[in-house]
């Protein structure tokens, strides 16, 4: 009886798995560069910059932008994720200061945000991409974490009894329509005045003093 001996299966040395790893990191790197820079020049240019643009202002190839994102809507799409994705962040850590206003600042950033990004969201609107539908773990996410801080700020007394969450979130989607016609979308410092000019509504209404007139 003859006897094989065993198949030798190459490993791959920890230089060779690097070099593996390495690419893909540059691939996220260029990815997140190529978004950032999209993001930018549609909130300052309009929604015509071509893909070729956005990669020679990214500074990578245009085969890159192409790879990632095929068509302007893929691009679009990514762009919105993105930001979602950075409020979730944001509101992640909100949640851990146990400031009971920190809804406030979440609400003024998720407005001031929609925006700068209004011509994305419209341009998605358009060619029916819902990001509830195509991101629903991140939508509940963010909604979750609005509506944490918002039972929060109610519990100290800094928010108004009867507000919902599918309230408060409905007043952020109408804020990106008001700073719109405003034409305050390259404004910080303007959106974030009418953001909270908004956000006040949700503030508890002084108690009237009773009247104390003598009735004659």
């Amino acid at each position: 009886m003859t006897h094989q001996r065993p198949q030798h299966i190459p490993t791959e040395s920890p230089a060779a798995r690097e070099n593996i790893r390495q690419p893909r990191a540059d691939a996220r790197r260029n990815r997140q560069r190529v978004l950032q820079t999209a993001q930018q020049l549609f909130a300052q240019e309009g929604l015509g910059v071509s893909l070729d643009e956005i990669a020679r202002r990214a500074g990578v190839g245009p085969g890159t932008v192409h790879r990632h994102f095929p068509t302007k809507e893929a691009l679009y799409l990514a762009v919105s994720i993105d930001q979602i994705e950075h409020l979730v962040t944001e509101a992640a850590i909100l949640a851990t200061t146990d400031d009971p206003a920190a809804v406030f600042t979440l609400l003024s950033r998720m407005m001031t945000n929609g925006a700068e990004n209004s011509a994305v969201k419209s341009a998605l609107t358009a060619a029916e991409f819902d990001l509830r539908t195509a991101a629903p773990e991140l939508a509940a996410d963010l909604t979750g974490h609005v509506a944490h801080l918002l039972e929060h700020a109610r519990t100290a007394g800094i928010v108004r009894d009867d507000v919902t969450v599918e309230e408060a979130m409905a007043l952020v989607a109408g804020a990106f329509a008001a700073i719109h016609h405003a034409n305050a979308q390259t404004n910080p410092a303007r959106s974030a005045h009418l953001a909270n000019i908004i956000l006040d509504g949700l503030r508890p209404r002084p108690l009237e003093a009773p009247d104390t007139r003598t009735v004659r």
